[in-house]
């Protein structure tokens, strides 16, 4: 375990981007001493605070950007005073190292209980090659101390705080920032296209998803829009943010949180994968069809079918308003997926799952249950200026009862609810 290097610090979660973080680390090397053979620390290193992602009693994944080829690893225990664990992401033996973005698994072991408070931080060292080997490291640096609570599925209520259509605006997200921060959610579910248009380089991925402190002592679940696959550098997602247990099927994740069971389905693009504007990189009709297996198998595990309620997470909604384009022609695009609706709907139907939540259309509704299928519920849009609003959705549960309410992210009014009894 390496000599902490600064003073433990314990922040709160308001604290929604990281710009430089001058208190971290030692002052960036002069023109100099850059030249030396020991790369020296850059105040900078970290471009991001960390982003926690898949906290379970066995363990959580931590992602965090930054500036300059690195490795880094996650200090962890159940004191903030005596972090006496340590994890190091790798793969197939060598340690993980990027210029841009790090994934480091956090293994319990043995596993943790329910409802456990544990402290953690994030230290990155600074990397260079001269040759393969003779290698050059610099002095770490550390983020700060932050608090997680293990999730309690026997919890006896939860909050969730749902965002989507975030599009790289700046103002929303930090309005969200704030609405998150005071709602203080155990679950944060960013329901895709957080990206402007697309990704367009390798800084993009890791500069749009991993900037922002909302997900530093919660768990972030990042559901993907049909902006978040666009783009030259839109595979280099999966490089900053963890997958799910299934790495084929990286955005479907299965979660209890006290009172609710929650799974999570990946809409993909909004055309049909023969389209044109492809060019033949579409192949997301077989993804569908992979997910409906998987949902099924999800929905009968004894975790998620005793919960009180279950909730479906996509971003391109599974039921539409009439005129509504379903996506399934070549004409247009969708306004709701009609591929997925019919692969998973009959499941979720099945499964008695009361409400879906999806985005996507930039303008919030409720859409009441039709022929026995879920409620489904839209959030809204990016820009408070030329949408009807910007929402947070929040689910709240108890045993016996669902609130799902869609609030401004700006004034935190209340715009609508509904509300499940449990069955």
């Amino acid at each position: 375990m390496l000599k902490r290097r600064d003073v433990l610090r314990l922040i709160p979660a308001s604290t929604f981007a990281y710009v430089g973080a001058s208190t971290l680390g030692r002052a960036v090397a002069s023109p100099d001493e850059s030249s030396s053979a020991e790369p020296a620390a850059d105040k900078s290193l970290l471009a991001g605070p960390p982003v926690v992602q898949h906290l379970t009693c066995d363990g959580f994944s931590v992602s965090v950007a930054v500036r300059g080829l690195a490795t880094a690893w996650v200090e962890w225990g159940r004191s903030a005073e005596q972090l006496d664990q340590q994890a190091i992401g790798s793969r197939a033996g060598l340690v993980c190292a990027s210029d841009r973005a790090l994934i480091i698994p956090v293994p319990f072991s043995p596993a943790a209980e329910a409802g456990q408070t544990i402290y953690y931080r994030v230290v990155a060292e600074p990397l260079r090659y001269e040759t393969a080997y003779k290698l050059h490291r610099g002095d770490p640096v550390s983020s700060p101390t932050y608090r997680l609570v293990i999730p309690d599925a026997a919890a006896p209520n939860v909050r969730i705080a749902v965002i989507n259509d975030t599009h790289d605006h700046a103002e929303t997200v930090q309005a969200l920032a704030a609405q998150i921060d005071a709602l203080d959610p155990q679950l944060l579910v960013w329901n895709g296209d957080a990206c402007a248009s697309a990704y367009d380089t390798p800084a993009d991925p890791p500069r749009v998803l991993l900037s922002q402190s909302w997900a530093t002592t919660r768990p972030l679940l990042f559901v993907p829009g049909n902006h978040d696959v666009r783009g030259a550098a839109a595979r280099t997602v999966r490089d900053c943010l963890a997958a799910g247990p299934d790495p084929s099927l990286p955005y479907n994740v299965a979660l209890r949180y006290g009172p609710v069971g929650l799974v999570s389905l990946d809409t993909a693009e909004d055309k049909p994968d023969a389209h044109p504007v492809f060019a033949g990189t579409a192949a997301y009709e077989p993804y569908r069809a992979r997910q409906a297996v998987w949902l099924r198998e999800a929905l009968a595990r004894p975790e998620i079918a005793t919960a009180p309620f279950k909730v479906a997470i996509c971003h391109i909604p599974l039921h539409g308003l009439p005129g509504h384009n379903d996506g399934l022609s070549l004409e247009g695009f969708a306004y709701w997926s009609g591929d997925g609706a019919r692969k998973w709907m009959p499941i979720l139907r099945e499964a008695g799952v009361p409400v879906v939540v999806s985005g996507h259309m930039h303008a919030w509704r409720i859409d009441d249950a039709v022929d026995g299928d879920p409620v489904q519920v839209v959030g809204g849009g990016p820009n408070p200026k030329r949408n009807n609003a910007v929402t947070v959705i929040v689910l709240e549960a108890d045993a016996q009862t669902l609130s799902v309410t869609i609030r401004d992210a700006f004034s935190g009014a209340e715009l609508a609810q509904r509300k499940f009894a449990r069955r």
